[in-house]
């Protein structure tokens, strides 16, 4: 199992990024946390600081501007304070289900901006940091949405398949490299703090469906220090996925427009 001294969060402030961020600390690994909220990075700083002991960097950035997207790139490109891991974990949700016509399109650019452009972007800077040194980790957080269709979720269910494909691609490009690429796919996952990633809808999902974003980082950090390329957390959704690949395209879209209408 490999370790990383370092590591980059993108999206620190609250939810998965946040969890990940933590886990990371309880394993001696010096942490950079982004994200837009100063404040709340500021109190995690201090939180994982005086729980771990370690150096935590508050790097504030909005990754839909593009100066402050390249600040970050920069940052992990930074020799003298090298990063081993990075971890493209923010993202913008399926929030408010609408169909796409009737999502306002400058919030879908600016989604497609934060879920595709700004991981792109950062995965290309870490590459070219991590591959000369034939070491380092790249966590990029996707969601069961880019295995299936989600009506009234059009460009985030595309920009989480993106995400997929891309990640699963790289690590066939550098998994010899001693690099190792690793995409986490999570389905509904409670926050801990009140609401739920991934949105909320009409339906009353099983209890099993619902994901602890501790477990989930747990997950997917083992899952990068392993070499793992996909991590899909909860066995309901490994069941799902494993379903979808065998059932006609057909059936997949007409059952999970029934769902989603619902």
């Amino acid at each position: 199992m490999v370790t990383y001294a370092s590591a980059l969060v993108t999206g620190a402030s609250s939810g998965i990024g946040q969890s990940l961020a933590r886990r990371l600390a309880a394993q001696g690994t010096d942490v950079v946390v982004v994200a837009r909220r100063t404040g709340r990075l500021e109190e995690l700083a201090e939180e994982l600081r005086g729980r771990h002991g370690v150096s935590v960097e508050v790097l504030p950035a909005d990754l839909t501007v593009p100066e402050e997207l390249d600040t970050v790139a920069k940052r992990l490109a930074a020799a003298e304070r090298p990063i081993d891991l990075l971890v493209n974990n923010a993202g913008a949700g399926s929030r408010p289900p609408h169909p796409l016509v009737d999502q306002p399109l400058d919030h879908e650019l600016r989604k497609v901006e934060l879920n595709v452009v700004a991981p792109l972007r950062l995965t290309h800077a870490a590459l070219s940091a991590f591959l000369p040194r034939r070491h380092g980790g790249i966590l990029n957080v996707s969601s069961i949405a880019g295995f299936l269709p989600q009506p009234q979720g059009a460009t985030y269910a595309a920009s989480k398949a993106f995400m997929t494909s891309m990640t699963e691609t790289v690590y066939c490009e550098a998994r010899r490299s001693g690099v190792h690429v690793t995409v986490v796919c999570p389905g509904f996952v409670r926050r801990g703090e009140g609401g739920a990633d991934g949105g909320t809808r009409s339906f009353r999902l099983p209890e099993s469906f619902w994901l602890d974003r501790d477990d989930v980082a747990r997950e997917a950090i083992e899952a990068v220090q392993t070499g793992r390329p996909v991590c899909i957390p909860g066995r309901p959704y490994r069941a799902a996925v494993a379903l979808s690949r065998v059932l006609p395209r057909a059936v997949s879209r007409r059952a999970f427009e029934r769902l989603w209408a619902r």
